[in-house]
């Protein structure tokens, strides 16, 4: 998988000395930074938004680049934010709950989680399969005590919003990273 390093665009399209993302226009000039690398994706490859040489990321850069990238891209792939800190999850979060969006996101210790409104049920399935990597329809039932319609259901939202890839039968899902 190819990573999109956020600082790399910045650099590239408004200056080369600092490493934050801050204002809207230069949240806009990143995003069309990314679109442009993105156009070079194939099919549904996952796109994997690198923040770890980002310090910084006020609201307006966090709507422009995550969010946009997300309503106009969201669907035909999924994304993976990698290298987010909690000063990071401070600003996407809440511009990700406004839109009604939900991202996977990583830290920079390797761990998945999802930023964004999603039903609890839904994050426990998450939950479980960023612990393991991949995750069996039959097990995660066993594990929640909860019938394996209900984790197909589960399984399907996750699928449906981009937050996992799943193999040809749909009863094995896998974490983005």
């Amino acid at each position: 998988m190819t990573a999109i390093d956020l600082r790399v665009i910045l650099q590239r399209t408004v200056s080369s000395v600092y490493g934050d993302l801050v204002t809207r226009r230069t949240g806009q000039a990143v995003r069309c930074g990314v679109e442009e690398l993105l156009a070079d994706f194939e099919g549904d490859q996952v796109a994997i938004i690198d923040f770890s040489g980002v310090r910084l990321i006020d609201l307006s850069c966090a709507d422009e680049i995550v969010a946009k990238l997300l309503l106009h891209h969201g669907r035909a792939r999924p994304f993976l934010l990698r290298g987010v800190t909690e000063d990071h999850r401070d600003a996407i979060e809440p511009v990700l709950e406004r839109h009604g969006l939900v991202a996977v996101a990583e830290d920079r210790a390797g761990r998945l989680s999802l930023l964004g409104i999603i039903p609890e049920r839904v994050r426990d399935v998450f939950a479980i399969l960023a612990e393991r990597g991949t995750a069996k329809l039959e097990d995660v039932a066993e594990h929640l005590a909860v019938p394996q319609e209900a984790v197909r259901e589960l399984f399907d939202e996750l699928l449906q919003r981009r937050l996992a890839l799943a193999d040809a039968g749909g009863r094995q899902v896998f974490a983005l990273a």
